[in-house]
């Protein structure tokens, strides 16, 4: 079996990051995890995803939205798709939530998602690897 596209997952969620790359590699992904955005950010200029899965509450309130404004601002990741799977909505960080700013994401997912919909999302922004698709 040809492998799909590469997926990093940016969640400080030890269960939530095991399940979803189970779900994930089981569909032919090759994945990778990282709890915190720091690392993450690492891991993607290391090697660069297809698509990134981000939460937006990890160390701090609003880790992802930092983590996505760096993806957005750095040339050699700019590209790459970001899906936000988050729980801030009803949480009671929701306020520290910029509602005055664009969020750089493709699509914004509140949690908890059925993992046929992530895969779906996944089929859709990574089903066939960058390098295959030059």
């Amino acid at each position: 079996m040809t492998a799909k596209g590469k997926v990093l997952i940016i969640d400080d969620d030890p269960d939530l990051c095991a399940a979803l790359h189970d779900a994930l590699h089981a569909d032919g992904f090759i994945v990778r995890c990282a709890n915190q955005g720091s690392l993450g950010l690492r891991m993607m200029r290391e090697d660069k995803p297809d698509l990134v899965i981000l939460d937006i509450i990890m160390r701090m309130p609003t880790e992802g939205v930092w983590v996505s404004e760096e993806i957005a601002q750095d040339p050699n990741l700019r590209d790459v798709p970001v899906v936000m799977l988050t729980s801030i909505v009803d949480s009671e960080y929701a306020g520290h939530f910029p509602t005055d700013q664009p969020l750089h994401a493709h699509l914004f997912l509140d949690k908890p998602v059925p993992l046929n919909e992530i895969l779906e999302v996944a089929n859709r922004y990574a089903g066939q690897p960058a390098s295959a698709a030059a």
